[in-house]
């Protein structure tokens, strides 16, 4: 069975973009040339379509044909390889088939991957979302905490201080401990 290729490698490889490699192979099926088509009706690239895109491009680019001159010139050659080709066995055929099932089963299992994905990603930001509303609850809760002992410290303190008393002697205070200080002189 025979290697194919994406139309992105099949572009690279090329030298060419993806835009003009597609409307060389639309150029190249409107003249009579037949592309191999995927599951999702996207074109199969082989060997042998490669070199006929390169004949294309090389017609183009290094003999300065027409696109319509070179397209034919793809196309006879495409005609000539497929006379002398045997017809392909029933065998290849059902190994096709088979690998086209496989193919199936492993864009099925892509696709059930891909729907995980989209809930892990959704169940992932819902936590993070808890953890964040968790978080400004615990600093929120500390902070209030921290202003709870800052105010009862400050209490505490104006409770402690006690104001001075203030007198004020009068005269005959002054006298009377004079007279106490000279009687015991």
């Amino acid at each position: 069975m025979e290697q194919a290729y994406f139309s992105s490698e099949v572009a690279k490889s090329l030298g060419v973009g993806a835009s003009t490699l597609r409307k060389y192979s639309l150029l190249l099926e409107e003249a009579g040339y037949h592309f191999d088509r995927g599951i999702n009706n996207s074109r199969v690239f082989y060997q042998k379509d490669i070199i006929a895109i390169q004949r294309l491009v090389r017609a183009i680019q290094e003999q300065n044909m027409s696109i319509e001159a070179a397209v034919q010139l793809a196309v006879s050659h495409q005609s000539e390889a497929e006379k002398k080709r045997p017809a392909s066995a029933p065998e290849e055929a059902s190994h096709a088939d088979t690998l086209f099932e496989r193919i199936e089963q492993l864009e099925e299992q892509q696709q059930t991957l891909i729907e995980v994905n989209k809930e892990l990603v959704k169940e992932l930001a819902q936590h993070q979302r808890w953890m964040k509303e968790k978080i400004e609850t615990i600093e929120h809760q500390k902070a209030a905490m921290r202003d709870r002992l800052l105010l009862n410290g400050l209490q505490q303190e104006q409770v402690r201080r006690e104001l001075p008393v203030y007198r004020l002697s009068s005269i005959f205070s002054i006298f009377k401990r004079k007279k106490n200080e000279a009687s015991l002189n």
